[in-house]
């Protein structure tokens, strides 16, 4: 059968399942997670015309986006979080409704600007993991320096693509996409050294002439302290959110040890969570963050947390807006709550 009419019937099908186990309260998200700890991560929170101009728009949620979210956290959990929230968990707290940590990861702007007004409405406090030395020197990440230079490159014209292509593919970047370019681009860059990657970065700002946008920018040492001192957790994305596995011993105790005492420094407490650049983690990698003083660290790793669970391989939920859109293209309870249920977290 064609796919054209496969398609609408798949998700026609999908929407009905959906529905059906939410209805039926099979999905239920407070009393899927009872017992467990969910941990949801988001990135940006960019209105809908910047979300356009950023290159991976599957990490965006718009300030309405994250309020449709947040209303969802209302009904079925207890939201706060990371640190207070799982220290209430491990001491058997038993809320009317489950815990539900809210995490930030990369300290973006955007943030401050259009997240925090949206948790205020609700009175949830989250946890915002910042790269020490991106703050220190006031640059952005370098997947993001990756991304708008792809961006630019599919902006300009096919020619272009395939230059950058070609002059990516001595970087060990496949010529031929394996998937859509900005992605294609920046999950191969994450799978050569640092050292490879920071060349292919400056050679592609060069050809490219990119610049990121004045809103694109990571917050400073000011905005952050605001945030800390508006109740929210300040936790470690490492110093220069490097991939820990690629990392020497000495690396790792860098992006780990000192990450935190920076961040200690600058708003006066203690740091207690630390989140892995990109999930990337290993055995070296968990000691390097014990050893150097945290309480918890998060992974990327999909599902909700149970009492065995290591408190620093802890799992979350990363939230993406077309992951939750009905047939309809819009946000869906059902759909949020079968993929939050991990009955089918595909779909």
């Amino acid at each position: 059968m064609n796919s054209s009419i496969l398609k609408p019937i798949k998700l026609l099908l999908r929407d009905v399942l959906a529905e059906g186990l939410f209805l039926s309260e099979i999905s239920d998200p407070s009393k899927r997670a009872i017992g467990k700890l969910t941990v949801v991560t988001f990135h940006r929170v960019l209105p809908e015309n910047l979300r356009q101009q950023y290159p991976y728009p599957g990490i965006c949620v718009t300030p309405e986006e994250l309020r449709w979210f947040c209303i969802f956290f209302n009904n079925y959990f207890t939201p706060g979080s990371l640190t207070n929230t799982y220290q209430r968990w491990q001491e058997d707290e038993q809320p009317k409704k489950p815990f539900l940590a809210i995490t930030f990861d990369d300290g973006q702007l955007d943030n401050l600007q259009y997240g925090l007004p949206v948790l205020d409405e609700f009175d949830f406090k989250a946890t915002f993991y910042i790269p020490t030395l991106n703050i220190d020197e006031a640059s952005i990440l370098w997947h993001d320096r990756i991304g708008y230079c792809a961006f630019a490159a599919r902006s300009s014209s096919e020619k272009i693509m395939q230059k950058t292509l070609e002059l990516a593919q001595p970087y060990g970047i496949p010529v031929k996409p394996t998937s859509a370019f900005e992605n294609h681009i920046i999950q191969h860059s994450k799978r050569i050294s640092p050292e490879k990657r920071k060349q292919f970065i400056e050679v592609l700002e060069g050809m490219l002439k990119t610049s990121h946008p004045a809103w694109g920018r990571l917050m400073d040492w000011n905005e952050i302290r605001l945030i800390h001192q508006q109740g929210h957790e300040i936790g470690s994305h490492s110093m220069t959110h490097a991939l820990m596995p690629q990392c020497n011993d000495q690396e790792l105790k860098y992006e780990t040890a000192e990450s935190k005492r920076r961040l200690e420094a600058e708003l006066n407490t203690q740091i207690a969570s630390f989140c892995y650049p990109n999930g990337d983690y290993d055995a070296r990698s968990v000691d390097a963050v014990r050893k150097a003083g945290y309480t918890n660290a998060v992974t990327t790793q999909w599902g909700k947390n149970q009492s065995e669970q290591s408190n620093f391989q802890l799992k979350r939920c990363d939230v993406n807006t077309f992951n939750n859109w009905n047939r309809k293209q819009q946000l869906s309870a059902a759909r949020f709550a079968l993929r939050l249920s991990g009955l089918q977290p595909g779909l």
